[in-house]
């Protein structure tokens, strides 16, 4: 092709438009796909952490803590954490259970609207034998 008097074939303006074209129509389904990684990520993450909290309030309760005690090694994992245990004085021989719940917020508008209600509520239980 003959270059015109910028310098740039016909071929490659016509080309131009297009990338922004293109950008345009891909960039929201990127920016989409980014952020629900990062709210499914976080709603993970925090799931993870309500069952760990969890696993060691049981233990703590396990081995002759108190629900202080309990509660204190729940609260290491988060201030937010809501703790629940069953019975409230754990007695020799007898299973504790220890459930812990968080919210968590969605924050990407889209992908929010596939859960019933948010913020999401994730709960953790975990039961162990008192010794």
């Amino acid at each position: 092709m003959r270059p015109d008097q910028h310098g740039k074939s016909r071929l490659l303006q016509r080309t131009e438009g297009a990338t922004a074209v293109e950008c345009a129509i891909v960039l929201p389904f990127m920016l989409l796909l980014i952020c629900g990684i990062m709210d499914f990520g976080n709603l993970y993450y925090q799931s993870h952490n309500v069952n760990e909290a969890a696993r060691e309030g049981a233990r703590v309760a396990a081995v002759g803590g108190t629900s202080q005690e309990v509660s204190t090694a729940v609260k290491n994992f988060g201030n937010q954490l809501q703790l629940s245990m069953n019975p409230s004085t754990p007695v020799s021989g007898q299973p504790v259970t220890v459930t812990v719940t968080e919210s968590v917020s969605i924050i990407t508008p889209f992908i929010s609207n596939f859960f019933p209600s948010n913020p999401v509520t994730v709960m953790g239980t975990t039961i162990m034998r008192v010794e």
